[in-house]
This record gives structure tokens, C-alpha cells and sequence, in this order.
């Protein structure tokens, strides 16, 4: 029996006119579960129709559309291979703390383009993330949707192109990490030698800027690492904090190297043999033993005063404490000085290379000791030219074309 709507128009199978003259599309699916999608007008529902045809024919699983995109993700969890286990980890704490609580709950058949689009710049305006963040969540929005695309769930994935939206306008706000220049690495290795406050953690923070190893890599050491004569510094793993999700914590793993290159040996500048030495004696005076034993590694050389190893939280803490302190002195000795840096982690690392640069290291020695897989990255990721050395530099050809007249 045929059926119309008000105004005399004949409605097609499946199609329904509603008592608030709204209209119905009603259809099921491969497995004979019932939907229903809905419209103001009937060309708009019949617009509709076509694209449920179409994902129909595409073999599009309609009872998983109705999936959340955290249901997905946990699929995504379950199934995800083929990436280290610290960087699926940080995928994960990255899901949790900016996804999933409100993005997360959205059904997959309702996650467009735009509205991701919307929800990454609501993370950059809102939320003041940097361009880096953003970059991470929309990667592990991309891969969770690209695993939902295989599945036959949603026809293409709505990350697509979503970045090239905001990327003029956010990108260039990303902050580059810098290295301390000469001067202020003078400043802050003659700030930790004179005061008694910090002198705790003097040697931990001579072994980063000295050798450029990863913090994982270092609070990983163990006495054993260390061949005192031969004057070598052997990495080959690196010690890691996995955090378990809400109020569940965290605990350390032990970890390979970060690539094939990062399981190396280093060798000892007389400065980082000293900088061990002074923690063994440190710890001797202060009665402090290993107590840590994280996956059979023991012995680990940087402790707290529980005999714990130390976090990398508390070491970027002491560096926030360390910067500030260094300001307050430089500024009550001259109230126009120019602002210390705020010092972290991974500035140290990035000074270490700095420093080989200017000093004409070999880029490919220093590639290796960092443990970096090529020189390229060595290069356009860890090397800052300070303004001295750009002078030093410049005035090279200064003396060339002076001896050329």
C-alpha cells in the first residue's frame, strides 16, 4: 500500500512522514538490526538515503558506527602493534587527559572533518596547547579512525587535511626547545657549584649537559654502566615511568634504547668522571643505598635520599627551582639583566649539542654519541646557533676576503 505525505507526495519504501511533519528513514543492516536517520524535509532525507545506499554497498558495519570514539580506542589499545612500548604509553596518557573525557564520548558515525577541525582549535584557544600537542592527539585520532576505516565502520577518515586548517595560523607558535647560550651555561654550572642549596644534584645535571643523553637514559644508570677505566659510559637501556591511567598511578619500566644507535658507549670527559665520583661520596656521607630494583635492574647510580631513583618531574622541578634562583641573584646584582631561561630536561641535551657544534665537533661523532639514527637529525633538530657563534662564524669570511685584497 502506498503511502503519502501531506502535501501528496508518494514516500518510497522505508520512508515515513512523522506527526511533527518531520520525515524517517527506516532500513536495516547486514546483521537485521533496525535504523532509523531523520530530516526536516524529504529531499534532505532522500539525500540521505543515497549516502546509507552507498555505504551499504561500501560494506560499512552500521551497528559499529554507533560505537564511541573511546569504545574504538579501546579496540585501537587491543589490537595496536608495530610501535614502542613507551611511546604507546604516552599515546595513551595523551587519550586520556585530552580525548577522552569529552571528544571521546562522540559516536564515530557522527565525527566530520569540520568537527574535528573544531576540536583541535578548541585545544589551541581554549586550552593554549602547542602546536606540538596537537600535532601528537591528532596522530592518535588519525590511527584510531584509520583502524575504524578498515573495519568498514566510516568510509574515509575525518582526520584527513585536518592540521593544513590551523597550521599557519598555530604552527608558528610552537615554542623550539633552545640551548642555554656559552654565558648561560657558565652562569648555571658557576650557580650549582657555589650554592650549597642545589650542590645535591650538581652531578646528575654535569653528566646531562656533558654527555647529551636522554634523562631516561640517565636515571637508568647503573654503577656497572660506568668503566671507570677505560673512561666510557655504556647506554644499553633506558628507564622509563608508564603512568596507569586515573588514580591508579604509575610505575618505572626498563626499556631498550630508543633505536638500533642509542645503544652505545660514550666516552667520559674528565668533568662527568668527577660528577660520579662526587655522587658515590655524596651518597657514602649521607648512608644512602639502592633500594630500587625495577624489572632485575639494580644499582642504580641517581638516587633520591630514599634510595629510589629519581623522577623526571622532580629533576624538571629542581631545574624551575634552580632558574628562578639564578634570576633573583642576577637581578639583585643588576635590575636590567636580561632574563635566565627557564631551564628543563631536554634543554641540556639540546645544549650538549650545541656546544659540539661550536666547537667544530665532528657532527657525525656527535650523532653517534647522542644516539641519534643520522647525522640529518643531529643537525636540524639539536643544534641552535647561538649569536656569538654566528659571528665567530661570519667573521670567517671577514678574514678571507681581508688576506684575498
Amino acid at each position: 500500500m502506498s503511502r503519502y505525505t501531506i502535501n501528496k507526495v508518494k514516500l518510497r519504501k522505508g520512508e515515513y512522514q512523522r506527526s511533527n511533519k518531520t520525515f524517517e528513514y527506516r532500513w536495516s543492516d547486514r546483521r537485521g538490526k533496525k535504523h532509523s536517520v531523520y530530516a526536516k524535509s524529504l529531499p534532505e532525507l532522500r539525500k540521505k538515503e543515497e549516502d546509507i545506499l552507498r555505504s551499504t554497498l561500501d560494506g560499512i558495519d552500521f551497528g559499529k558506527r554507533e560505537l564511541s570514539i573511546n569504545q574504538y580506542f579501546e579496540i585501537w589499545k587491543k589490537i595496536k602493534t608495530g610501535i614502542r612500548a613507551s611511546t604507546f604509553a604516552t599515546h595513551v596518557r595523551c587519550y586520556n587527559r585530552y580525548i577522552e573525557p569529552e571528544f571521546g564520548k562522540q559516536r564515530l558515525k557522527n565525527i566530520t572533518y569540520s568537527s574535528v577541525v573544531m576540536f583541535l582549535k578548541e585545544l589551541a584557544t581554549d586550552k593554549n596547547l602547542s602546536y606540538g600537542t596537537i600535532k601528537n592527539i591528532e596522530v592518535i585520532l588519525s590511527m584510531v579512525f584509520d583502524i575504524a576505516v578498515k573495519d568498514d565502520v566510516i568510509r574515509r577518515n575525518p582526520c584527513k587535511g585536518t592540521l593544513r586548517e590551523f597550521q599557519r595560523e598555530y604552527g608558528k607558535k610552537e615554542k623550539e626547545v633552545r640551548a642555554l647560550t656559552l654565558e648561560e651555561q657558565k652562569i648555571f654550572e658557576n650557580f650549582l657549584a657555589k650554592q650549597c642549596y642545589f650542590q645535591r644534584v650538581q652531578p646528575i645535571y654535569t653528566v646531562m649537559l656533558w654527555t647529551g643523553m636522554r634523562v631516561g637514559e640517565v636515571i637508568g644508570l647503573r654503577w656497572e654502566d660506568i668503566d671507570f677505566e677505560n673512561n666510557e659510559i655504556n647506554i644499553n637501556h633506558t628507564l622509563l615511568y608508564y603512568n596507569k591511567g586515573k588514580s591508579l598511578g604509575g610505575e618505572y619500566k626498563i626499556n631498550p634504547p630508543k633505536t638500533k644507535s642509542s645503544n652505545r658507549t660514550i666516552p667520559m670527559l674528565p668533568k662527568v668522571r668527577e660528577a660520579f665520583l662526587k655522587e658515590k661520596e655524596y651518597q657514602e656521607l649521607l648512608g644512602i643505598k639502592c633500594v630500587a630494583n625495577i624489572d632485575g635492574y639494580t644499582n642504580f647510580i641517581f638516587l633520591n635520599n630514599k634510595g629510589n631513583v629519581l623522577s623526571y618531574n622532580k629533576l624538571n622541578y629542581k631545574l624551575l627551582c634552580i632558574s628562578k634562583a639564578i634570576n633573583k641573584k642576577l637581578h639583585k646584582e643588576d635590575p636590567e639583566a636580561p632574563e635566565f631561561p627557564h631551564v628543563h630536561n631536554h634543554m641540556l641535551r639540546h645544549t650538549f649539542a650545541t656546544r659540539m657544534r661550536e666547537a667544530g665537533a665532528d657532527m657525525k661523532a656527535t650523532s653517534e654519541m647522542m644516539g641519534h639514527e643520522g647525522i640529518l637529525i643531529t643537525l636540524t633538530t639539536y643544534t641552535n646557533a647561538s649569536r656569538e657563534f654566528k659571528t665567530r662564524e661570519l667573521s670567517t669570511l671577514n678574514d678571507y676576503y681581508d688576506k684575498a685584497t
